[in-house]
């Protein structure tokens, strides 16, 4: 009668899995699509993020609108510059990043929350670092292996 409980959730979770870094991916791939060009190049290298903190900059400044979709593909491009170096899982958290990266589980784990760090860079009211620092952070916080929020 309650066979459905005794289903492998192993499955279904790695299902979900693959439907997120999916969404995801295309999410940043839009992006790469709207912006990319010669002279920004988005290739999901470290590197590449100095562009995407040029965008959000100019966005800041008003002299590049950006909808919510891109402003959603920037943080996809963020997350999956990350996953595709470190590896990771992406779950769900809060209101202010409802996606988030965590990478090192179940040795330690260091949570990286895009959505709101990119948003508020969009929006000029980012008083933190750049995106390549912020990414850096993460970056270290995985090869120290320590658990930590990277926003």
């Amino acid at each position: 009668m309650f066979e459905f409980l005794k289903r492998d959730t192993q499955d279904d979770t790695q299902q979900i899995q693959d439907e997120f870094v999916a969404n995801v991916q295309a999410a940043a791939d839009g992006f790469v699509a709207d912006f990319a060009r010669d002279d920004l190049v988005l290739d999901y290298s470290a590197a590449s993020l100095r562009a995407v903190d040029m965008l959000l900059g100019q966005a800041a400044l008003g002299k590049l609108e950006l909808s919510s979709l891109q402003s959603l593909g920037a943080a996809s491009y963020v997350y999956e510059v990350a996953r595709r170096a470190h590896g990771g899982l992406y779950e769900v958290c809060d209101d202010d990043d409802p996606v988030v990266l965590v990478t090192g589980e179940p040795e330690f784990d260091v949570c990286l929350c895009a959505i709101s760090k990119v948003e508020n860079a969009a929006r000029g009211t980012d008083r933190g670092d750049s995106l390549p620092e912020f990414y850096q952070r993460f970056a270290a916080g995985v090869a120290a292996r320590t658990s930590e929020v990277i926003r």
